[in-house]
């Protein structure tokens, strides 16, 4: 590979990496927030009661 090359490889690698690490974080963000709100502890209505009596 020429110096040519591996200076264009090199920059399109390097500028790519924010980009792959901020999607990635945004990517299990998102899956946390829909497992959550899929499987996540939903409220019982003595809960619900009581934060109402709060009000």
């Amino acid at each position: 590979m020429s110096d040519l090359e591996q200076l264009i490889w090199n920059v399109l690698g390097y500028t790519s990496m924010p980009f792959i690490f901020l999607f990635g974080f945004i990517a299990t963000a998102l899956g946390a927030v829909v497992i959550l709100k899929i499987f996540g502890a939903k409220p019982t209505p003595a809960h619900k009661n009581k934060a109402n009596e709060k009000l």
